[in-house]
């Protein structure tokens, strides 16, 4: 009964772990857009974004490159547990 017990605990834990999170990168030479949407394109499946940041670098020339960066969080997936 312990032993049952034990193993239950253990599903338990590994049912709790956190949900990782992330960020991707893109960059578009075009417009802050089209960066915005590479890096949301790159998010993994299943994945929810959970904010976006992007910024305008000055190149040489007077020309600009837009960088965009996407957090996300994944949730591990659901542990059933079987009697």
């Amino acid at each position: 009964m312990l032993r049952a017990l034990g193993g239950f605990s253990a599903l338990l834990l590994l049912g709790a772990q956190p949900a990782a999170a992330g960020s991707i990168s893109a960059d578009s030479i075009i417009d802050q857009d089209s960066a915005l949407q590479e890096a949301t394109q790159q998010v993994p499946q299943g994945a929810k974004v959970t904010g976006s940041r992007c910024q305008q670098i000055v190149m040489p020339g007077d020309s600009f490159r837009y960088r965009c960066s996407v957090e996300y969080s994944t949730s591990p997936p659901a542990t059933t547990l079987t009697p």
